[in-house]
């Protein structure tokens, strides 16, 4: 079995308001989910206005990345989107009722 690992990015804006970009590539499942938590609360943490999951490179997402994704818009509302989301992690965002955290290509 070939199990694709992930990689997280985070690029910070600093002029105002600060936003940050936390870019995903590979897959995003329970193996790594906590890595992406991580990068998530640290955004939150350092007080940005806005949070954004870039999900471009993402190539699978499991029910622990869309928890995480679901945790992260519970926390911060409208200041969180997702940006660039494939095709099948629209549709669960969708079910999640979650489409409105949805921008970009898609």
């Amino acid at each position: 079995m070939n199990f694709e690992s992930m990689e997280v990015t985070t690029v910070v804006r600093r002029e105002s308001p600060r936003i940050v970009r936390i870019s995903v590539r590979g897959d995003l499942d329970a193996a790594n989910a906590d890595l992406l938590r991580g990068a998530f609360e640290a955004a939150v943490d350092d007080g940005h206005a806005r949070v954004e999951a870039d999900l471009g490179g993402v190539t699978f997402c499991s029910l622990s990345g869309l928890a995480v994704l679901l945790a992260v818009r519970q926390r911060l509302g409208e200041r969180f989107a997702v940006l660039d989301a494939p095709a099948g992690v629209r549709r669960l965002l969708g079910i999640l009722n979650m489409s409105e955290v949805l921008t970009g290509p898609g």
